[in-house]
Parts: structure tokens; C-alpha cells; sequence
């Protein structure tokens, strides 16, 4: 009876393995935005005026402060006569921020010939009207920039842009805390002894 249940147990594994080997293969960028990465590739930094490192997220941006995102497109392609007309990158700041210098948000070209890359750069500031609150508060907000080729879609990347009012209340100066110490103490001090005093 034990052998009978192995052979079965046996039996389905083979037919689940012999269903799942006859369909067809997912391949990777089959579906979703990885197949338009096949052929151009996009991607997306920020970082704080003066600083030297490119990142992912900026955080702590003060009221006033430049943030400059790079924009880079890349033809990934090997063969010389791919070379493509009619590209597009489109940039989408949030409407927590603005633009104040660089590149333009739009911008298209011609002639972009396998292995050439073009690099953008945006300068924007958050808006001064973000800052107005009498609370302490972060806010994150995203940038998107998208690439396209002849009208369609080639892929997307993101930065990510962290602000806020988050500097810490400012605490009493020591001097003070000295002094209100100091009397306290002599007024407990000055408390037990005549308290033991009207005891006598």
C-alpha cells in the first residue's frame, strides 16, 4: 500500500513537471517597463548644489538651496546602423518645486548613435511657501523623468527630494538652568532646617 502512494506521489510530480516545461517561457522583460530597457537605458540623481556626490534621495534640503537632478540616456545598442531620430526625454517636477536653471524639462534630438550618451541637468528650488508651518514636519516629494522614441515609451527613472522644518527646539542655556538649580536647592535646604528647627 506504502509503495502504491510513492508511485502515485511519483506519477503527479512527473505530469505537474511535464505541464510546466510545455508552456511557454516568460522571458525577462517580456512584460512590464524591462523591455523597453532593451534597447535605450535612463536614469536619474539628485544632489544639493556643491556637493559631489550624485544619490538616489537628497534629504534635509534647506529653504533656499539649489537641487540639481542629472538626467542620462544611453543607446545601448551595438550595431552601427542603429543609430535613431525623433528622442525625447520629458521631465515631470512636483509641484512642490520649480525650476531655475539648466536644462530644459523637454528636450529632443536627432542622430543618437549606438554607445552616445546624453546627459541632463535641472536645476530646481522647493518652493518657499513649503516651509511656512509653525510645526515640525519631513515631506518627501518625487521626480520622474520618462524617455521616449518615435512617440513610444522607453523607460522611466526617479530621484527623490526630502525636505522640512526639522531643526531642534532650542533648549535653555545652561547659565539658566544653573541658577534655577542652585536656588532650588537652597530653598529645600532651607525648608528642612527649619522644619527640624520647630520641632525643638
Amino acid at each position: 500500500m506504502k509503495k502504491n502512494k510513492i508511485k502515485l506521489i511519483g506519477s503527479l510530480i512527473t505530469l505537474g513537471l511535464f505541464v510546466f516545461l510545455s508552456t511557454g517561457t516568460v522571458y525577462a522583460g517580456q512584460y512590464g517597463e524591462e523591455e523597453y530597457n532593451l534597447r535605450f537605458k535612463i536614469t536619474k540623481e539628485v544632489r544639493i548644489q556643491g556637493d559631489t556626490e550624485w544619490k538616489d534621495k537628497v534629504t534635509d534640503v534647506r529653504e533656499g538651496e539649489v537641487v540639481e537632478f542629472r538626467i542620462k540616456v544611453r543607446n545601448k545598442s551595438d550595431d552601427p546602423a542603429d543609430a535613431t531620430d525623433d528622442m525625447k526625454m520629458e521631465d515631470f517636477l512636483p509641484e512642490e518645486m520649480y525650476k531655475v536653471g539648466g536644462n530644459g524639462l523637454t528636450e529632443e534630438w536627432d542622430n543618437f548613435d549606438p554607445k552616445d550618451e546624453k546627459v541632463f541637468i535641472i536645476q530646481a528650488k522647493v518652493g518657499s511657501d513649503e516651509y511656512d508651518s509653525d510645526v515640525r514636519f519631513e515631506k518627501c516629494v518625487v521626480n520622474k523623468a520618462e524617455l521616449r522614441w518615435d512617440g513610444e515609451f522607453q523607460g522611466s527613472d526617479t530621484a527623490t527630494v526630502c525636505y522640512g522644518n526639522i531643526e531642534p527646539t532650542e533648549l535653555p542655556k545652561t547659565g539658566a538652568f544653573s541658577t534655577m538649580g542652585l536656588s532650588g536647592l537652597v530653598l529645600l535646604v532651607s525648608g528642612l532646617v527649619s522644619k527640624k528647627y520647630l520641632k525643638k
